[in-house]
C-alpha cells in the first residue's frame, strides 16, 4: 500500500498530464529529396523525364552576319555556335555587329594558339573551356533521348555535320561539306536549331532522321588532300554537350 501511494505522489508531482499530441500536416511534394554527398545519382535519358516540346531562348546571328562569304567567314560556322552558347549562358545581347566583332576576336585567338581552320568536336570543347569558360562535354550517345534530356535539364547541343546531308535549301549549293551548329528545341518530330550556315537560321527545323543521319565529326588526316563526301560520312558519330561554367 505505500508503495502504491509513493508512486501516486512521485507521478502526480512530475505532472500526470499526458503530453499533447499535435497534428503535423505533411505535403509530400514540399519535402525535398535528399541526395548522398558522397554518391552522384544516375541519369537515365527517357521520355518520362523530358516536356513533349521545347525551345529554349537563344538568341541568333549568322556566321557571315553583314552577308560577307569570304574565305574566313564560310569556316566560321563553329565560332558562331560557339558564341551563340556563350551569349545564352551570359545573359548577354547578341546581333550581328556583336557577332562579327566576336568572330573576329575568336578566330585571332585560335590562330595564337595554333588551332587549325576547321574545328573537330574535341578541339570545339577545348576552345568552349580555355575561352568561353564553359563546360563542355563530348558524348557519342547521338540520340533524340540525349539531345532532349540534356536541353530539358537548360543544357544546349552543338553538333558537327556532313553539311550537305543536312539538305538545309537555304545554303549555297551543293552546301558546306562540314558545318557546326546548334540545337535549341525540339518538338514531336523535329529538332530546333540555330544554324549559323544561312541567315534564315533562327530556329530552322530539321526532321529526326535527316539531322541524326548527318552528325559527323572533322577528321584532320582525311582533310589533308580535301575532304570528300565519303570521308566527311566516315567521321564518328558525337556531339558537345555545353553547360554554364563553374
Amino acid at each position: 500500500m505505500k508503495k502504491i501511494i509513493f508512486f501516486f505522489l512521485v507521478f502526480f508531482l512530475a505532472g500526470c498530464q499526458q503530453p499533447e499530441m499535435v497534428d503535423v500536416d505533411v505535403n509530400p511534394e514540399e519535402t525535398p529529396d535528399v541526395v548522398s554527398s558522397t554518391t552522384e545519382p544516375v541519369e537515365e535519358p527517357g521520355e518520362n523525364k523530358v516536356p513533349s516540346k521545347l525551345e529554349l531562348k537563344v538568341l541568333f546571328a549568322p556566321q557571315a552576319p553583314f552577308a560577307n562569304w569570304d574565305a574566313l567567314h564560310e569556316e566560321a560556322c563553329e565560332e558562331a555556335s560557339m558564341i551563340m552558347a556563350d551569349r545564352y549562358f551570359g545573359g548577354k545581347p547578341l546581333d550581328e555587329s556583336i557577332m562579327e566583332a566576336e568572330i573576329q576576336d575568336l578566330v585571332k585567338w585560335e590562330e595564337d594558339n595554333n588551332y587549325q581552320v576547321d574545328l573537330t568536336v574535341q578541339e570545339t570543347a577545348d576552345v568552349l573551356k580555355a575561352y568561353f569558360n564553359l563546360t563542355a562535354r563530348i558524348t557519342s550517345e547521338v540520340t533524340t533521348d540525349r539531345i532532349k534530356y540534356e536541353l530539358a535539364k537548360g543544357n544546349l547541343v552543338l553538333v558537327p555535320a556532313a553539311g550537305r546531308e543536312l539538305k538545309n535549301p537555304n545554303y549555297k549549293a551543293p552546301g558546306p561539306i562540314y558545318h557546326m551548329l546548334v540545337i535549341k528545341g525540339y518538338d514531336s518530330d523535329e529538332l530546333i536549331t540555330n544554324d549559323p550556315g544561312t541567315k534564315k537560321g533562327n530556329g530552322f527545323r530539321y526532321g529526326y532522321d535527316v539531322f541524326l543521319n548527318a552528325v559527323h565529326d572533322w577528321n584532320h588526316a582525311l582533310a589533308q588532300d580535301g575532304m570528300t563526301d565519303a570521308e566527311m560520312l566516315s567521321g564518328r558519330k558525337v556531339m558537345i554537350i555545353v553547360e554554364k561554367g563553374s
